[in-house]
């Protein structure tokens, strides 16, 4: 049997609820309050004594206003609404979380409108922290890179800050008195820039200075940054002098922030590059070689396998006996997204990285298939020469690899020579001397090329284990007899081989031939060409004069 409704302990127990209720009659577009439990008059400071009234007659006029607009629309759209929280009302307090429900009588006509408010100021002040903790650097309290990336979405300009030499003062004086100077930097940014700029420390002694909008040349915000620098950092009592590198970079067609950061970043490399203590402005129009070197060794390193590396062959001439005699095989590289790239770019960077390895052995097995067909239009006698590199010489199985290839390839290592520079033996003397003598011992010839340009060229000669010498073009060029002279007979007194590159006119040709050189090569007898179309033995010469 059920028990007598009571109204008291109705509204003794809507008094303990946390939540705010409200409760407005409603007699067309008039609203009066009708009831409010506890938490509702902790919350807005209107009493039961309040009932009869209207939002006008106990709130300020902006509060009474924001009220009656909230209100009435459930009022004109007769069903119950939700309005999420955590704004500020126009009486400064935060918003809860609100259900207005209305309620309608036996002949459908709204009477009453229930509201039912969750204070969430202790949630909301937990979301803050969280968000603090998710978007700011621990330590210097500036916005951090996630920040940077999800929030700052078109900024007009960014100075990317690295200082100077930061790893040494904490290697010298440990990461506390690292993080004293960091916190200073972060001080002194905030201080100058904190009211127009957006803040940010994005790792390590990385910061960055972003501008919603450019208020004045980003060559006197980039020296202004720098001025920051010239004050000592008073840190545990002891001053030390810091300076900064900064990269610059500016929004001029839509970047985006990566990009924005990826720009500023090439240019604090070049800033920090060219000395330091100064800053670079990004410029799509100049060209970057680290930049240029990084792309080129993510394409090299996959250059093989989509076959994009090929051989090209110069012939090695003997004028006195007028006959081909060798070819050198020169790398080329036709690169699917950047075309032909030139040797001078991308070896370098082979080598800087160690690709150079796997594409040395490519090119001497390209080669030595290749030289099966040379010898068909050239003889028996015919050598190919191949290039071979610093990094590649030191390689421990180097000799093994190379003796593997050419008996893969039915190859001699009597048809192979092997080409070095000086500078390939300047940092390890004895062990190139070593495997040098192991690969002539296996009946390779090895030649010395560029001679002539190195600083201890004449001293390579009696240390290295070495068959021929190359003469460098730019002694040609400058068609100095004597000298050229005392090289050739330098050579034949060393029981040297020499071939004289950079051959490029008849006069040239006829010179060196008198002199009875060894071998010439060069544009007069034929510019690098592929396979197919090197010239036959007879269509070298056309009349006396070379056909290029």
């Amino acid at each position: 049997m059920y028990k007598l409704f009571d109204e008291s302990l109705l509204l003794h127990m809507l008094d303990h609820i946390e939540d705010s209720i409200y409760i407005m009659s409603v007699d067309g577009s008039d609203l009066k309050y009708y009831y409010l439990n506890r938490a509702a008059t902790q919350f807005s400071g209107i009493t039961m004594e309040s009932v009869g009234l209207t939002f006008f007659d106990t709130n300020p006029r902006h509060m009474a206003k924001y009220l009656y607009k909230k209100y009435i629309r459930v009022v004109n759209e007769r069903r119950t609404i939700k309005y999420e929280d955590g704004f500020i009302l126009p009486n400064g307090m935060l918003s809860g979380e609100s259900i207005l429900t209305p309620i309608f009588d036996d002949h459908d006509n709204l009477t009453y409108i229930i509201t039912v408010t969750r204070d969430i100021t202790e949630r909301k002040m937990h979301e803050n922290l969280l968000y603090d903790y998710a978007y700011h650097d621990e330590l210097s309290r500036l916005y951090n890179r996630r920040y940077l990336l999800e929030h700052v979405i078109s900024p007009a300009a960014l100075y990317l800050l690295d200082l100077d030499y930061f790893k040494n003062i904490n290697d010298m004086f440990g990461h506390d008195v690292g993080d004293t100077v960091l916190v200073e930097v972060a001080n002194r940014l905030s201080q100058q820039f904190g009211d127009k700029y957006t803040l940010v420390r994005l790792g390590g002694d990385e910061f960055i200075v972003v501008a919603d909008h450019i208020h004045e040349p980003v060559e006197q915000t980039a020296e202004a940054i720098i001025q920051l620098f010239q004050q000592a950092f008073n840190v545990n009592d002891r001053k030390m002098k810091i300076s900064v590198s900064i990269g610059v970079s500016k929004r001029e067609d839509h970047e985006t922030i990566q990009v924005l950061l990826k720009q500023a970043d090439i240019a604090l490399y070049k800033a920090k590059g060219a000395g330091r203590k100064r800053f670079h402005i990004y410029e799509a129009a100049f060209k970057y070689d680290h930049v240029e070197n990084f792309i080129h060794e993510l394409e090299l390193s996959h250059a093989i396998e989509k076959e994009e590396l090929y051989v090209q062959y110069q012939l090695i001439y003997h004028p006195v006996r007028e006959t081909v005699i060798g070819a050198e095989a020169l790398l080329r590289w036709n690169c699917e997204s950047r075309g032909t790239v030139q040797p001078n770019s991308f070896i370098p960077v082979a080598e800087e990285t160690g690709l150079i390895v796997d594409i040395g052995y490519w090119v001497i097995r390209r080669a030595c298939q290749d030289w099966h067909l040379l010898k068909k239009d050239y003889g028996s006698e015919f050598k190919v020469s191949v290039n071979i590199s610093r990094v590649q010489l030191n390689e421990k199985d180097f000799v093994q690899q190379i003796l593997r290839i050419l008996k893969e390839e039915h190859v001699a290592p009597g048809a192979v020579e092997l080409e070095i520079t000086e500078s390939t033996t300047m940092h390890s003397m004895q062990d190139v001397q070593q495997t040098l003598s192991q690969l002539r011992a296996n009946g390779f010839t090895i030649a010395l090329d560029d001679f002539g340009t190195g600083y201890s060229s004449l001293s390579m000669l009696t240390l290295l284990p070495i068959d021929k010498l190359k003469i460098d073009r730019s002694f040609i060029a400058d068609g100095n007899v004597p000298l050229i002279s005392a090289m050739l007979a330098m050579a034949s007194a060393l029981h040297l081989q020499v071939i004289a590159e950079g051959i490029e006119t008849y006069e040239q040709y006829i010179m060196l031939k008198e002199m009875a050189c060894w071998g010439i090569q060069g544009y007069f007898i034929n510019k690098p060409a592929d396979l197919a179309l090197l010239p036959k033995q007879s269509e070298i010469f056309v009349n006396g004069v070379g056909k290029i």
